[in-house]
């Protein structure tokens, strides 16, 4: 940012005596501190209809060559009466300040765009505003990246003005790069985090992060002045910032500020400050400060962090991927579809129900008591598994058209071996995919030539670090239910040996698609693998593809087939496995007998209960419930997946805020929820409370299709979306 006191925009906030943490409100005295900014040429001015006492300020300088810049506030209302209530504001934001022009006005509500029936009423009325040059620019101010990229998908503002300091540094210089190629002027405000970055820190609320505090004030040596100048050194040495919003606390820091813009001297680089970048957005988000009191599930997953890689060694138990600070990290017990954190606390889990594992609900006594007599007779030895070769019999009694098994204990390995066999027998390297197929460089290759693969068939947002680029060019994707993709992926690359795809997961298949798919591979002599891994036993006594009858060459089980207990299969016949006798394909635990002895019990019980009927008919009645309240509070909703793995979307731009909420809610309620459900014969007995609870969120989701606002109900940050699954 270029050093000139026209860049400043002194911030109003401050004559508000309820602004700001560790101000001294009772010398405060703000005029003295306007007085002073006009006499050193200050002429821009940042202003709210909620700043108490900025009104008089700004009526008092109105008639002086002066640049206002206002919020357009929150408006909560029907739709019939938007166009009155916004002009209203924006009136009121004229009158009481006495003015006639404002230079920017920012929406101060990030959501307003995406609901696009009002977002339209409201721009149209602001573009009347500005063709009358009463509004110089239409703005946004917002709090993170996520909020201006979804506003970019709707319009393109003029100016943004977004949190910039010390702590909170999210917006980096890629992102900032991209704005400014779009034209738009970056304003950064929050450059003193309402005052913490400066004074000394009393409130009970930031101990969370007093190992962050006192590295700052070591770093800055315990004075203000250090902390004043390395904070504005810090947008003053980025060239992508155009004018920050400064908010002081008296004339002699407005002293301070104006004597660093001033001087010829260049302010220090900060090539270290990224050591005091925070992501947790507890701190870094004024907005829901004091909303939580407890923080001993933050806590627990921070210090996990700590000593964990990644906190967990599954990114789908990321408590991120639900509700950020407040789902439970870890568990102490799990039966039934109750989940202990403690001794005394559980949930009722209406979540993923251990990824998918868990058809037959957690701690089967039937299983356990079966796996536990294993055990006590040695989980391993020397010599192989008696139980292998009874888990064979039985799985291969159900894929008539195969002889052969080979058994590991988790779906990516498992994948990874029915690629080595196949591409034995294939000759060939290249794969073709449409699925999620595990961690494994083979699959995440996908992703080298065009890091968006991978995004277009199943996942978003995976990366490939780690992977060798020589991998290029070995792993393609095609779409599901895109036949015609398919054929010309197939014809124009001829090195494709293997198809490797689920039979369904959200989407279920067009008319022959998957008649095509085998069609097509059996001319070509491509092998055809299917994986069931979360598919497999959760509509029949098997494979998914077994309702389609569709036989493929290769089948992956993995999951449910051992409740809980890891243990995954590969299934085939034995004129490909014989072509891969000679690749080293081993490991020391997959001999073990923990596994398979889980899977023969899993299975006995599966067959007893037919657990796959019971799920389906758990999960028919939810989604019939979602649908039933959905046309009940005329809330637009998608609902999707195979009956047994329900998962609901709002038809909404606020899809991630409504499930976020809804998380919330019901974690209030002891019940574990995301917007997908792997169902299990354990939830019968608790749908009703399920129900219940659910509806009650659902009353509140449909008032904020009508006119509330959904960010005032949340007391945590958004859930992160991660790696979502699109098939």
């Amino acid at each position: 940012m270029k050093k000139n006191l026209k860049n400043i925009v002194l911030g109003l906030a401050q004559s508000d005596h309820t602004y700001g943490i560790t101000r001294n409100k009772k010398k405060l005295n703000f005029q003295k501190v306007i007085s002073y900014s006009l006499t050193k040429g200050i002429i821009n001015f940042d202003t709210a209809p909620n700043y108490l006492g900025s009104e008089k300020i700004v009526k008092n300088i109105r008639l002086l060559p002066i640049n206002i810049s206002s919020k357009l506030p929150l408006i909560e209302c029907p739709l019939s009466e938007l166009k009155t209530k916004v002009v209203i504001e924006i009136e009121n934001i004229f009158n009481k300040n006495k003015i006639k022009k404002i230079k920017n006005l920012f929406l101060h509500d990030p959501l307003l765009p995406l609901d696009q029936e009002r977002w339209n009423i409201v721009y149209k009325i602001l573009l009347n505003y500005k063709k009358k040059k009463k509004i110089g620019n239409i703005g946004v101010s917002i709090y993170n990246k996520n909020e201006i990229e979804n506003i970019l998908k709707v319009f393109k503002p003029d100016i943004i003005q977004f949190p910039y300091n010390i702590f909170n540094q999210s917006f980096d210089n890629n992102f900032l790069k991209y704005l400014k190629q779009k034209k738009i002027h970056l304003q950064a405000r929050s450059i003193f985090l309402q005052g913490i970055l400066l004074g000394k820190v009393k409130d009970r609320y930031f101990k969370n992060w007093k190992k962050n505090f006192e590295q700052w004030e070591k770093y800055t040596k315990f004075k203000s002045q250090n902390k004043l100048n390395n904070c504005l050194s810090l947008i003053i040495n980025n060239k992508y910032i155009d004018s920050a919003v400064i908010g002081v606390e008296d004339a002699n820091q407005l002293n301070q500020v104006i004597k660093i813009f001033k001087s010829k001297k260049l302010p220090q680089k900060n090539e270290d400050m990224g050591k005091f970048k925070i992501n947790d957005e507890y701190l870094i988000d004024p907005r829901i400060w004091w909303r939580n009191k407890n923080f001993d599930q933050k806590k627990n997953w921070d210090e996990r962090c700590k000593y964990i890689f990644n906190g967990g060694m599954l990114l789908s138990k990321n408590p991120n991927q639900f509700l950020p600070g407040k789902w439970p990290s870890s568990y102490y017990k799990a039966k039934d579809c109750k989940i202990w954190v403690n001794k005394k606390n559980y949930y009722y889990d209406f979540a993923y129900m251990g990824v998918g594992t868990n058809i037959l609900g957690y701690s089967n006594k039937k299983v356990n008591n079966y796996v536990k007599k294993v055990i006590d007779n040695s989980s391993n030895s020397s010599l192989n598994s008696d139980i292998d070769l009874d888990l064979s019999k039985e799985i291969l009694s159900f894929n008539k058209w195969a002889n052969k098994c080979f058994f590991s204990r988790t779906g990516a390995e498992a994948n990874a071996i029915a690629l080595r066999i196949s591409r034995s027998y294939s000759k060939k390297d290249a794969v073709a995919v449409c699925g999620y197929h595990g961690w494994h460089d083979w699959y995440l290759s996908t992703n080298l030539e065009n890091s968006e693969n991978l995004s277009k068939i199943h996942l978003q947002g995976l990366d490939t670090v780690g992977i060798p680029n020589n991998l290029k060019k070995t792993t393609f994707p095609f779409q599901y239910n895109d036949i015609a993709g398919f054929k010309k992926l197939i014809n124009s690359k001829k090195n494709i040996g293997t198809v490797f795809m689920e039979v369904q997961r959200n989407i279920k298949p067009k008319k022959n698609f998957l008649e095509e798919i085998r069609k097509i591979t059996k001319k070509k002599k491509i092998t055809l693998i299917f994986d069931e891994c979360t598919s497999g036993f959760r509509e029949n006594y098997g494979g998914l593809y077994k309702k389609y009858n569709i036989e493929p060459d290769i089948v992956v089980y993995g999951k449910a087939i051992g409740n809980g207990f890891p243990i995954t299969a590969v299934v085939t016949k034995s004129e490909i496995f014989e072509h891969a006798k000679e690749s080293f394909i081993s490991s020391t635990f997959w001999s073990e007998r923990v596994g398979p002895a889980a899977a023969i019990a899993s299975l006995r019980e599966m067959k007893r209960t037919n657990s796959w009927k019971e799920i389906n008919k758990i999960g028919i009645k939810i989604k019939k419930f979602w649908k039933s309240i959905s046309k009940k509070y005329n809330v637009k909703t998608s609902i999707s997946g195979l009956d047994s793995i329900p998962t609901l979307n709002f038809l909404s731009k606020k899809n991630l805020y409504y499930k976020t909420f809804v998380t919330q809610e019901l974690l209030k309620k002891r019940i574990l929820s995301n917007n997908t459900i792997y169902c299990s014969i354990a939830h019968k007995k608790y749908l009703g409370l399920y129900f219940q609870e659910f509806e009650k969120i659902f009353r509140k989701i449909s008032n904020c299709e009508n006119g509330e606002s959904i960010i005032k109900y949340l007391e945590h940050p958004l859930c992160k979306p991660g790696f979502q699954r699109l098939n």
